[in-house]
């Protein structure tokens, strides 16, 4: 049988036409709404997130050192310093490698806004062997360190005053964190490679150029001074490090091109 075509209304005089129940249609246009607007305090929630975590992080210094002793190269250093929010304030993380010698030694340290230090850990190898590992961890009042070598394990608990700094040794980008302390006098400073913690006197020398590259930066100098002799750090004026030098044992570390 031929069906007959509704000119007017372009449909098939005959067939039944389909049409969705009202309840149908009011459920749907019910649960787009909902999920629209579930979809929007999503976006309204974690936006605010995602751009304070982007503001928030940074790379605050950022290089490489050419190192000397007494006149002769002996090595170099990378590093990378980044900012980052966290609870209750602002961590700074600083990861850096250097070749000095026939030690190459990876270094990760996390710490407060102070510089203060909340975890650290170094590997030290020479000629392709591991020679040493470290794992330190921060908690009220103390920091302990997990000494790993092929003589076996050893723990040591180091003590957090005001102004501890970790500074390993031969490890140059540590010294980052000395300007952050300046409000102190003395601070206390951990080297958990030779184990020690020592008590230095933290002296502001004032402005002084320094000649990266070509170019003289303007720079400020801070002293660490102590019974085995003095440590000298420069820092432009956004705190990035220009120049270290440890006069008692002929080492410089100048950085290789003005910080960006």
């Amino acid at each position: 049988m031929t069906a007959n075509r509704n000119a007017t209304h372009g449909v098939l005089q005959g067939v039944p036409t389909l049409k969705t129940p009202v309840r149908e249609q009011t459920a749907a246009r019910s649960f787009r709404g909902r999920a629209f607007v579930i979809l929007a305090i999503l976006c309204a929630l974690t936006a605010p997130l995602a751009a304070a975590h982007s503001q928030g992080s940074a790379v605050v210094d950022e290089g490489t050192f050419s190192v000397a002793q007494n006149g002769v190269p002996l090595g170099r250093e990378s590093f990378r310093i980044v900012r980052a929010p966290a609870p209750g304030g602002q961590v700074y993380r600083a990861q850096g490698q250097n070749a000095l010698g026939e030690n190459r030694v990876t270094t990760s340290l996390s710490t407060d806004s102070s510089g203060t230090p909340v975890s650290y850990e170094a590997t030290l190898t020479r000629g392709n062997q591991l020679a040493l590992r470290l794992q330190g961890k921060g908690r009220p009042g103390r920091f302990g360190v997990l000494a790993q070598s092929k003589t076996g394990e050893s723990v040591r608990e180091y003590v957090l005053d005001n102004g501890a700094l970790i500074m390993d040794e031969d490890v140059f980008h540590h010294f980052y964190f000395v300007p952050l302390a300046a409000q102190h006098a003395e601070i206390i400073v951990i080297s958990p490679r030779s184990a020690q913690q020592i008590r230095l006197r933290l002296e502001q020398r004032g402005e002084e150029g320094v000649e990266i590259a070509g170019q003289t930066i303007a720079g400020r100098r801070f002293a660490l001074v102590g019974t085995d002799g003095e440590r000298h750090v420069w820092v432009d004026g956004q705190g990035r490090l220009l120049k270290v030098s440890l006069p008692q044992r002929g080492l410089i570390a100048l950085r290789d091109d003005p910080p960006r």
